[in-house]
């Protein structure tokens, strides 16, 4: 079966994470002939290139910014040469294959769309709702969505109920040579927690609002202090801005930019903060709850299927600067931690390991070709 996955770009984003280690794991099944497609153009050092499996065919077409016709004609031309049975989209890459499938050329090919977030917020535009109502309704599409909140999403958005769930996951992490460094910057201290926030710097992942709680927080408990990392790419420089002139000269609250060795923070940090107004189904808390980093997060997406407050980590009522530094404040009183610690590796274990998601959506390429 040749598979094609295509995506916009590969910078350092959950999506791009996913379909990296998703391209990786598929091509470990027998039979299989995996490429990953790039509109745009990735540097190694701010990307996920550098990740994929010898076993992936790469490649990209230099996509400008904006829509880019001559790019919409080299993928076309390069589909119609290829001949895969397969073409899987992700994020606003599927504008890139309407003229294959609209013209079902080459003739057989099976192409699937990946929603990875709320329905509203992944294609917001109404001219490309309708777009892709049509294919969705007509069968030409099959959609994917990764989780239940997606799902009833996608079914209110588009009023079509032929969707199908695949939860993400990741493959099982290991720390880099990079740990010793990390754990030297920050030490284990008695009177701190180390939280760790990893996603990029933009108005819909709330920074702001946590950084708030966590400095409310260390105002008022005294004997204890929580000492927050950010991490993640500047991507709007008016939220970075923002965050900035909230830190100001905090010395407990630093925002390192993205990293490449995510894996080593997770593993000394006590706990993993999500503050987003909104999620598919993060990668990045997927990562936490392998390591056993105890998740605070906002109720939001797939986030309320995959924990359970007290359980497996802590949720707050809602997005608010209050409702959050609750969570924080019941993390801290927890005499629970280390269960809790133990509880999130077995729920990384039981659903969400990459190997898991790849044989799904390899069953469910088949049963479309069938």
């Amino acid at each position: 079966m040749k598979i094609v996955h295509i995506i916009p770009s590969l910078s350092r984003g959950g999506a791009e994470r996913f379909v990296v280690d998703l391209c990786n794991e598929l091509a470990n099944i027998k039979g299989s002939e995996i490429f990953l497609i790039s509109l745009k153009d990735n540097a190694a050092a701010d990307s996920f290139v550098s990740e994929i499996s010898d076993r992936v065919t790469y490649k990209s077409f230099g996509k400008k910014a904006g829509f880019d016709p001559s790019v919409l004609l080299q993928v076309t031309q390069w589909i119609q040469k290829v001949k895969p049975d397969v073409v899987n989209t992700h994020t606003s890459s599927f504008e890139y294959v309407n003229m294959n499938v609209f013209f079902n050329y080459p003739s057989g090919i099976k192409v699937f769309h990946t929603v990875h977030n709320r329905a509203a917020q992944e294609c917001p535009g109404s001219l490309l709702k309708k777009i892709r109502s049509y294919y969705y309704r007509t069968g030409k599409v099959v959609p994917v969505t990764i989780s239940r909140d997606g799902k009833a999403t996608f079914r209110e958005y588009y009023n079509l109920t032929n969707d199908h769930l695949i939860v993400n996951g990741r493959p099982e992490l290991h720390v880099t040579a990079g740990l010793s460094e990390v754990r030297r910057k920050y030490p284990v201290r008695e009177n701190e927690y180390l939280l760790l926030n990893v996603g990029r710097v933009v108005e819909a992942k709330n920074q702001a609002m946590l950084i708030r709680s966590v400095q409310t927080f260390n105002r008022q408990v005294a004997d204890k202090k929580c000492r927050l990392l950010i991490i993640g790419d500047l991507r709007e420089q008016q939220v970075a801005n923002q965050l900035r002139d909230l830190v100001k000269n905090d010395p407990l609250i630093d925002l390192i930019g993205a990293k490449e060795n995510v894996v080593d923070y997770l593993s000394i940090a006590d706990a993993f903060c999500l503050s987003s107004h909104y999620e598919g189904m993060p990668i990045s808390l997927i990562e936490a709850l392998s390591l056993g980093c105890i998740p605070i997060c906002t109720p939001v997406g797939g986030i309320k299927e995959m924990l359970t407050d007290k359980v497996n980590g802590f949720l707050s009522e809602d997005t608010t600067d209050a409702a959050y530094l609750e969570a924080i404040m019941n993390f801290h009183l927890s005499d629970n931690k280390e269960v809790m610690k133990e509880n999130c590796i077995k729920t990384f274990a039981s659903n969400y390991h990459i190997h898991s998601t790849a044989e799904n959506y390899y069953g469910l390429y088949r049963q479309k070709m069938a």
